[in-house]
């Protein structure tokens, strides 16, 4: 039988896994990880693995660094061993993580993550081991000398010796230059030496150590420096012994901790072997399935996990009760066994509890086992044929399989004449149904098509093919079955036209129905619906896209809404107190002259009206003629005139207004009395002598009309009843264009032409109300 894990390949995705893991416990268990056997471990290692790829995402990786297993070294420790200083290190470290973990928990809601909190609860604080150890240990790995106080007294103690044998050797050096080989001291076999020539070795007492490999040079050690090396010696090794004790009392401690640094070990290896699957899962995009009692697999939109993301196809499986064998038919190399290895590699993922790369969360029942037989299964070992390899993995399977099984199952009944192999494929695939296991089986017998067709529990799948391109899609369509597209790839590889057509002749005489034709109309059917979709996915995205646009639009405007009346009244008291200054220094100015205080008293009374007046604005759009706006001044009316971003508007009292498009706003508000709002220009033009006459020969109508506007508005603010407007006769258009801005100046009463001794037809005669 088929080993199903190297079958599906799920050692490289546990590879791709352990990569993400820091604790040697931990990527060990990851790579030797197999699918749990029991339903209730499966769904605590999926709760476990759910809440901590939501806790990942809420409070950021676990704060873990190297961790080693550790278990040996307790060993050691427990046979009266001593640990080396990388052994105590590792340990430290240990603990360290450990305090790391307990941290990072604290601030973990329990509520929400009620077993991941459990595992940090069990973590013992073994913080004085760690003091100790690095109290004794420095970070290169060697013995401080603050380690215990009989240790300090040794080192100092070799420095000294140290110190007096260098003094000594120079003294040496120069009391024997002339005899020596090189004027510097040399150390043999831990000993201080002199470098002497060969043919005065008798001249300095000593023991000799070494002798060159010429023979040229002879290293003796001076019988003065004996006795400071003798006392070096010693010192070294009241060192090293100190140094035993020192790492013998931190193991002892190790020993006595065992079970909780143990604990620790195991705790941390947890966490990493959970928290590295669940960034896998976050980084690929990966959703924790949901495990469900009853026999019904959803999955929707899968994702192959060996398959460059950028290139992989997706595809959807469901199984029930009603659908409990799905029989994949289509051209080869058109994805049917990748189909197949993508459904095993889904369930078997699952049941290791392994985030699952689907489009939403999937739905799977517990299967037992999973059994496959898919590609070439010749075995040289065994002597086999693939058809043989075949029957025997399927042997295994029919004699072993139950209904809560999966069974996948590639070109079932292929490597034996195609009569007894569609007979193997439909007694099998009927054999399995009536075991009632779950099962996908690709297949490119015709009559498996029929089958399916004929019994309740079986459905059809086709592997989508572009008939044009007649290149494979590798999306699966389940409830129609595919055609092998064999004739088409021969006739588009250019083989000879008469023996394609000669194959398709015999084709047809020995098909009782032409079942191709069907599956040919089929397909474009299909590949219609499928186009379909795929414009009506399109166009939902571009809907989408642009509901969000829309979103965040009305968002904008909604904010800028919140904060629009609030500047409008801060624009607005400023305008009125800019207002009132301005008349307060006309006041002042004016005092003395024509004008008469009350009217300036009364222009300030109703500067301070405007501050309660509450209007509704509608809103910045566009400006169109005979649309009510108010202006930055506070004047409403209508607009009878735009040219560029240049507008006239006319008030209710008649009064004409030019105002730039930037300085008003729309307005609901049509029935409001003109509120007189005093500036310099307008006490300037009161108090000016505005003639009964407006002569506008010479004037083009764009310069016109303005100055006839503005001329009106002094006429109506002096009281004037009745005045005479000058245009000559002409050409008429100059007339024209007055009498048609006459005729919307709701203050003039009428207007006709002058008398003859007036101007006649040169001139207008002018009544105001």
């Amino acid at each position: 039988m088929l080993d199903i894990y190297a079958t599906l390949e799920i050692k490289k995705i546990l590879e791709q896994i352990q990569n993400y893991s820091k604790s040697e416990l931990a990527r060990s268990q990851i790579i030797n990880l197999k699918m749990y056997g029991d339903r209730q471990e499966l769904q605590f290692h999926l709760s476990n693995l759910k809440e901590m790829m939501e806790l990942i995402n809420n409070y950021g990786n676990l704060p873990l660094e190297i961790s080693f297993d550790i278990s040996k070294f307790i060993t050691i420790a427990k046979k009266d061993g001593i640990l080396s200083p990388l052994e105590l290190d590792h340990i430290a470290l240990d603990i360290i993580n450990s305090r790391k973990i307990f941290e990072y928990f604290k601030k973990v809601d329990e509520n929400k993550f009620p077993l991941l909190k459990a595992y940090s609860r069990k973590l013992n604080d073994e913080s004085f081991i760690y003091n100790n150890i690095k109290k004794c240990i420095a970070d290169d790995l060697s013995i401080k000398s603050t380690a215990s106080n009989e240790l300090l007294n040794i080192r100092n103690n070799i420095t000294k010796i140290e110190k007096n044998i260098r003094e000594h050797s120079l003294s040496l050096i120069n009391q024997y230059k002339d005899y020596l080989t090189d004027n510097t001291i040399s150390i043999r076999n831990d000993h201080f030496v002199l470098p002497v020539k060969s043919t005065y070795k008798n001249i300095i007492p000593g023991i000799i150590h070494d002798v060159s490999s010429t023979g040229s040079t002879i290293f003796i050690e001076p019988n003065s420096l004996v006795m400071l090396s003798n006392q070096l010696y010693v010192l070294k090794c009241e060192e090293k012994e100190e140094i035993n004790r020192i790492l013998k009392s931190l193991t002892l401690m190790i020993a006595n901790e065992e079970n909780q640094l143990l604990t620790n070990n195991k705790i941390i290896a947890q966490l990493d072997f959970i928290s590295s699957k669940a960034i896998y899962g976050i980084n690929k995009k990966g959703i924790v399935a949901k495990l469900i009692l009853d026999r019904k697999l959803e999955i929707k939109e899968a994702r192959h996990p060996l398959i460059d993301e950028h290139k992989v196809v997706t595809n959807s499986f469901y199984f029930d009760q009603n659908q409990r064998i799905i029989i994949i038919s289509g051209p080869n190399a058109g994805g049917k066994t990748v189909a197949l290895k993508t459904l095993g590699l889904m369930v078997m993922m699952n049941q290791m509890a392994i985030p699952l790369l689907t489009k939403e969360e999937a739905i799977l029942p517990f299967f037992p086992r999973i059994y496959a037989d898919i590609g070439d299964n010749q075995s040289l070992v065994d002597n086999l044929s693939t058809f043989a390899a075949h029957i025997s993995n399927l042997s295994t399977i029919t004699h072993f399989v139950s209904n809560k099984d999966l069974v996948l199952i590639d070109e079932l009944g292929t490597g034996t004449s195609p009569n007894e192999g569609e007979a193997i494929a439909i007694a099998i695939t009927n054999f399995l149904l009536n075991k009632n296991c779950f099962a996908l089986i690709s297949s490119h017998f015709e009559s498996m098509k029929q089958f399916a067709y004929s019994k309740n529990g079986i459905v059809n799948a086709m592997m989508i093919f572009d008939d044009k391109k007649l290149l494979p899609t590798y999306l699966l369509k389940i409830g129609l079955p595919g055609k092998s597209y064999g004739l088409e790839m021969a006739k588009r590889y250019h083989l000879d036209e008469s023996i394609v057509s000669l194959a398709k002749e015999y084709l047809n005489n020995h098909q009782s129905s032409n079942i191709n034709d069907v599956l040919d109309n089929l397909s474009k059917i299909v590949n219609e619906n499928e186009n379909l979709k795929k414009e009506l996915e399109n166009k939902q995205k571009e809907i989408i896209k642009k509901e969000k646009q829309i979103e965040r639009q009305l968002s904008s405007l909604n904010e800028k809404n919140e904060h629009f009346d609030e500047e409008m009244d801060k624009i607005k008291g400023q305008l009125i107190e800019d207002a009132k200054k301005q008349i307060d220094d006309i006041y002042n100015q004016l005092l003395k002259e024509d004008i008469k205080q009350h009217q300036i008293i009364k222009a300030k009374r109703d500067l301070d009206l405007l501050n309660e007046e509450k209007e509704q604005i509608v809103n910045s759009e566009e400006i169109h003629l005979n649309d009510f706006v108010k202006t930055d001044l506070g004047f409403i009316g209508k607009v009878i005139r735009i040219k560029g971003d240049n507008l006239e508007i006319i008030t209710n009292s008649g009064m004409s207004i030019k105002a730039n498009k930037n300085n008003v706003n729309k307005t609901n508000k049509v029935e409001t009395s003109y509120v007189p709002k005093l500036n310099v220009d307008e006490m300037v033009d009161i108090k000016s002598n505005v003639k009964l006459e407006l002569n506008l020969i010479g004037y083009h109508i764009d310069e016109a009309l303005p100055v006839l506007g503005k001329y009106l508005d002094d006429c109506i603010l002096k009281h004037f009843t009745t005045v005479r407007i000058i245009h000559g006769m002409g050409t008429g258009q100059l007339r024209e264009a007055i009498w048609e801005y006459l005729k919307k100046v709701k203050f003039i009463k009428e207007f006709h032409y002058a008398s003859y001794n007036d101007g006649g037809q040169g001139a207008t005669i002018v009544v105001f109300k």
